[in-house]
């Protein structure tokens, strides 16, 4: 087959070494069975904020996927109108472009964007093709969460386009993919039925740490000899100042400087300035910048705890689980939801209200300074991540599904 897949806000894997997320591993899977990939990016690295390309290109990786970069306009902040404007430019062009492209077989569109999740559900039922629509984020429900709630009302006027058009995308997608139940449930009340075996959930995914890699790696090498013994805290995402801010972990730090423990904070992002500067006095504290998928497996082995702040209630997924459960880390995390749930249920780690840091020092306590109790954890985490977030497993069972439902459709 030929298969479009829709997805502009991951990281593309231009090289082994960096870091795969949903879409990557998807993509290998259905190279592996034998299909033709197109993947419709963005020409923005929308966690590095840079440009990718500097215009409209087509180009194929090493593994053999033809990539089409769509360029808008770029954005500094998550949650911004820049970055509304980027997408519905790059959604623009996806229609403009898609209607002079020889017709895929099956249609896989990632949201968010919602707009470009519509534009290619709009193509697809117009040139009679399977659509599948995959719900990471509950956009655009969730632009409502920044708005104080005395003018919630008007913005949903004002965004009046905007439900249409996710309304219309579930209502006409011939299966909706989500990467929780609770998303699931939200895709299918905007369709207005019952699931069928088209709708299925496929958690977030990973792999696990490669160890023998981590040898060839010199960079951190004088700083891990320094924290040989100490007990790692280990944070690894965007800094910013929706739900991925780790400024607790400072405070935190603040409270824990006569223990042994040691924060180790990777990745960057708008806040990444801000951070830098206030922990220049905490000794227990050490910022790494961006990471590729090998020093990301580098400092998972060193570390003991993973991290998941989070600045108010929240029940978005976060790549973040899978990637400590991948090592055996009990998790402390401030995620409501299936998260939580999870968190709570198999004993992987704790939940903290968000800006709790007294609740969050605690908790970094428990796991220091009772051994039993982290090694049960640890073993939990390794159960688990077996069970739910094997990405092998994960993404096989993905790619089976979209060859089911291309042959469903065509029946």
């Amino acid at each position: 087959m030929n298969i479009w897949i829709m997805q502009i806000a991951e990281t593309l894997p231009l090289d082994e070494k960096q870091k795969k997320m949903r879409t990557g591993f998807l993509v290998e899977k259905i190279l592996a069975r034998g299909h033709n990939v197109l993947w419709w990016i963005s020409a923005f690295d929308h966690f590095k904020k840079n440009w990718i390309f500097k215009k409209d290109t087509e180009i194929t990786l090493i593994n053999g996927v033809k990539v089409y970069a769509l360029k808008g306009i770029g954005y500094k902040k998550n949650i911004s109108l820049s970055r509304y404007i980027d997408h519905r430019i790059i959604s623009w062009k996806f229609k403009k472009i898609a209607s002079k492209m020889p017709k895929p077989d099956i249609i896989v569109a990632s949201m968010p964007p919602h707009d470009l999740a519509y534009q290619a559900v709009m193509f697809a039922k117009k040139n009679k093709i399977p659509v599948l629509v995959d719900i990471r984020d509950p956009w655009p429900d969730i632009f409502l969460q920044h708005i104080p709630n005395t003018f919630q009302g008007i913005a949903r006027k004002l965004l009046f386009m905007d439900f249409y058009m996710i309304r219309k995308t579930m209502q006409m997608a011939d299966g909706v993919i989500a990467v929780t139940n609770t998303f699931l449930e939200w895709g299918l009340r905007y369709a207005n039925r019952e699931k069928t075996p088209f709708d299925k959930v496929f958690p977030l995914g990973c792999q696990r740490p490669n160890i023998q890699n981590l040898s060839n790696i010199s960079k951190f090498t004088d700083v891990i000899k320094k924290l040989k013994d100490k007990f790692i805290i280990f944070f690894v995402g965007a800094m910013t100042k929706t739900y991925h801010d780790p400024s607790i972990l400072l405070e935190a730090a603040k409270k824990l400087k006569n223990e042994k423990i040691h924060f180790v904070i990777a990745g960057t992002g708008e806040l990444f300035d801000e951070l830098k500067k206030a922990s220049e006095n905490l000794n227990n504290v050490t910022l790494t910048g961006w990471l590729n998928q090998e020093e990301i497996e580098l400092w998972l082995n060193y570390a003991k705890v993973g991290v998941c702040p989070a600045t108010k209630d929240v029940i978005l997924p976060t790549n973040k689980i899978c990637t400590y459960l991948s090592a055996s880390l009990p998790v402390i995390s401030a995620f409501g939801g299936e998260l939580k749930e999870l968190i709570e249920k198999y004993q992987i780690g704790f939940y903290y209200s968000p800006n709790d840091v007294d609740a969050l020092v605690n908790y970094i306590l428990k796991l220091y300074n009772n051994t039993q109790l982290y090694k049960t954890m640890s073993e939990n985490t390794k159960r688990i991540f077996d069970e739910i977030f094997d990405a092998d497993k994960i993404y096989e069972e993905y790619a089976n599904h979209i060859e089911k439902v291309y042959v469903s459709c065509k029946k």
